[in-house]
Parts: structure tokens; sequence; C-alpha cells
């Protein structure tokens, strides 16, 4: 039902309501409203307990739908490489320290507790020596000081007195037998170093573990503190450019996009709310957004961040009375309004 068709009474009264909400919603009478809704609002929240206003399923489809179904645009990959240039160049980096960004007491805190994890460390010391990278490294640097003290004792023979001119008298035969002899050598040395590698390795993770104990490792990782914690955010720049750092984003991006399609993803999120759930599930939820931390006074305040720009660019644009009367014209439309008016 149009206006010109609507009830006189009703249309009048529909002028009148949306003047009188408009009225509501402008000037100094917003604030007192915003804060009156908030606290009933909050008043009521004390008679209702999360697993009355909302299940877990609601919340792990709402949660599955964002966080794994939703398809992104391929808008935001590029959105992500411009982000990443805009980080990486913002000046902001030369002029803060690493020491203003982690104060020292929670550098400590977080060291010690490092420390406290003995077991952990030695679990990823041993693993670390046990790989086969390392394993190789350590092969190669014996082998290579084999050959080095080899070398050093050729060097040495070649000033001894009448070593040379033997040298020379036996130069036809020496080389004839030379290529053999380096290769028996060479195999000798590598079977040598195969055999003892494993007591080597031993050694040196028992070396690490009894030389590097709490103490030792915190003293070194305070004296580097002491170092880096000076130095500005964009040292850590150098050698790392823009186009690193953007790719690096990507990279992020498209594995979380792998990431979220996962079992273990998902299971992990749906773990997450049975836990809040377990935990919060009987609280009422003016309790729960109390536990949060968010008084009512930061609702407020966050509420007049927003709303009265809002309000001031609908009015502006001349969409405020629109979008009340299209919430309100139905109902003074409604037989239900034109019987009531109807009503001797």
């Amino acid at each position: 039902m149009t206006k010109k068709t609507m009830h006189p009474k009703a249309s009048a009264l529909l002028d009148a309501h949306v003047a009188y909400i408009t009225t509501q919603l402008s000037g100094k009478t917003l604030q007192p409203l915003v804060a009156d809704e908030i606290r009933q609002i909050m008043v009521d929240a004390k008679n209702i307990t999360l697993n009355e206003a909302v299940t877990p399923q609601m919340i792990k489809d709402t949660a599955r739908n964002y966080a794994v179904d939703l398809e992104l645009s391929g808008a935001i990959p590029e959105l992500v490489g411009d982000i990443a240039r805009t980080l990486y160049a913002n000046p902001i980096h030369d002029l803060t320290t690493i020491g203003e960004l982690l104060p020292d007491g929670l550098f400590e805190e977080f060291l010690d507790k490092v420390l406290e994890m003995r077991e952990a460390r030695e679990y990823i010391m041993h693993e670390a020596i046990a790989n086969p990278v390392y394993s190789a490294l350590a092969s190669d640097i014996l082998l290579e000081g084999i050959r080095g003290y080899v070398q050093q004792g050729r060097d040495l023979a070649r000033h001894i007195p009448g070593a040379a001119r033997a040298a020379r008298l036996g130069q036809s035969l020496l080389s004839s037998a030379f290529p053999l002899l380096e290769e028996t050598l060479e195999e000798n040395s590598r079977k040598y170093v195969i055999r003892i590698l494993d007591a080597v390795l031993k050694r040196s993770e028992h070396f690490l573990l009894n030389n590097f104990d709490e103490d030792r490792l915190r003293e070194i990782a305070l004296e580097v503190w002491d170092i880096v914690k000076e130095k500005p955010v964009s040292t850590f720049k150098r050698g790392f450019s823009s186009l690193d750092m953007e790719e690096f984003f990507v990279i992020s991006y498209e594995t979380w996009r792998e990431l979220r399609t996962t079992v273990f993803y998902q299971a992990m999120i749906d773990t997450g709310i049975d836990c809040f759930f377990e935990k919060y599930g009987e609280t009422n939820l003016c309790e729960i957004v109390d536990e949060m931390g968010i008084t009512q006074e930061i609702m407020v305040g966050e509420a007049m961040r927003y709303v009265p720009p809002i309000i001031k660019m609908l009015k502006s644009k001349k969409l405020l009375e629109p979008v009340l009367r299209r919430n309100l014209e139905a109902f003074y439309g409604s037989n239900a309004v034109l019987a009531i008016l109807d009503t001797p």
C-alpha cells in the first residue's frame, strides 16, 4: 500500500513516527538513547545463558562457512601483496628498536620459559644431530680435516734435505702409482670416518647438552639480546626486499588456503568451539561479556564512534528518512492499523 492509498490518520502517524525517530537519532539525544539501549540489553542478557542463545553446532556451521567453505576473490592475494609492500616501506621501522617492541622483562620471561623446556630442547638437539644432513656435514668436515693433515705432511716432506732429489728420481714410478694411492687413501679415510661417525655424533650431542645448560644458554641469550635490542627494526630488512616480503605474505595466504581444507584445521575449529561452550555454556551472556573485559562504557564508546557519523552521512545523502519509512510504512498500511483507526 502506498502513502496515497493509506488511511489519512495512518499516514499522519507514519509521518509523526519517522520525525520522532529522526529527532531521537540526532543531536544530544543520541548518546542517552544508545547508552540506555545497551544498558537494557545487558540487563536482559543476565537472564539468557550461552546455550539458550546459540548451540555449538550453529557456531561451528558459521565458522566453517567463513573459515573453510567461503571462496575468496582472486583480488585477495593482490591486496595482501599491496599491504605487504606498504608495511615494508613504512618509515616506522627506522624509528623503532627491537627493545621497544619487546621489553627486557617480557624477553626474559619468554627466555626462561623456553629454557624450562629441557626435554623439548634435548629432543630437538637429538633430532638435529641425528639428521642425515648434519651427519653428511660432519662427515665432510672430518674428511676435509684428514685431507688437510695428509697434504700438510706432503708439504713438510718437500722441505726435507734430499727429498726433492729422491722425488725427481722416483717421479716416473710415483706418477703412475699416485692416482691409485690417492684413491685408496680417500676410500680408507671415508671408511674410517663412517666407522667413527656415530661415536663422534654421540659425543658432540653429549658435549652440547652438558656444556650448554640452562645457565649458560641464558647467559648467551642475554648477551645477544643486549646487542640486538638497541638495533632498529629496519636492521632486519637487510637482504630482505619488499618483493620478498610480498611473496612471503602471498605464500602464507596460499598455505592457509590449502590448510583450511584439511580435516586437521576443521577439527581444531570444532575443538575450540566445544571447549568454549563447555566452559561458558551455562553462563549468562552478561557474565561472559564481563569476563572478556568488555564493559558497558566500552560498548557505548564504540557505538558512539560509529553511529553518529553514519547517521550524519545518511541524513546528508537524504537516505535516513527513506530507510525509516521502508521499515514502518508496511505496518501503518496494514489491516491491523486500519481496523484500529476505523474503530469508533
